[in-house]
């Protein structure tokens, strides 16, 4: 909350993203994947100011003024809610990630997993 762009009434160009160190996954993870692709039109990613092995450090990191990191609002969701973290819109650039689920054939998710599932296609399994 205390970082510039925490009071920011419009949302973040993704050159400035791209130029910012920020605190970052490891190269190969899944979320710096993303952000490398989205920011490739921009110049790429600036050298990193910390580079971390899970989401739990980056928060933490994040959390105790470290620098600004980028995340899934899903991993992050506590920390938005009790403001301990800033969400901040960054402007035409998709940071997206698509997650697949797989199961055996002749089988369908059950339980909790099925839950899940439903949720995220917005329609119940069957």
């Amino acid at each position: 909350p205390g970082h510039p762009w925490a009071r920011r009434r419009t949302p973040l160009d993704p050159a400035e993203l791209a130029g910012t160190p920020l605190v970052l996954r490891e190269p190969g993870s899944g979320t710096r994947q993303v952000l490398d692709a989205g920011l490739a039109a921009y110049g790429g990613l600036a050298e990193p100011l910390l580079e971390l092995t899970s989401t739990t450090a980056l928060k933490a990191a994040a959390v105790n003024g470290a620098g600004p990191c980028v995340l899934s609002e899903l991993a992050v969701g506590e920390e938005l809610a009790a403001r301990r973290l800033i969400r901040v819109e960054v402007a035409g650039v998709a940071l997206r990630r698509d997650l697949r689920a797989v199961w055996p054939v002749g089988t369908l998710p059950a339980g909790p997993a099925r839950d899940l599932l439903s949720l995220t296609r917005g329609t119940a399994l069957g």
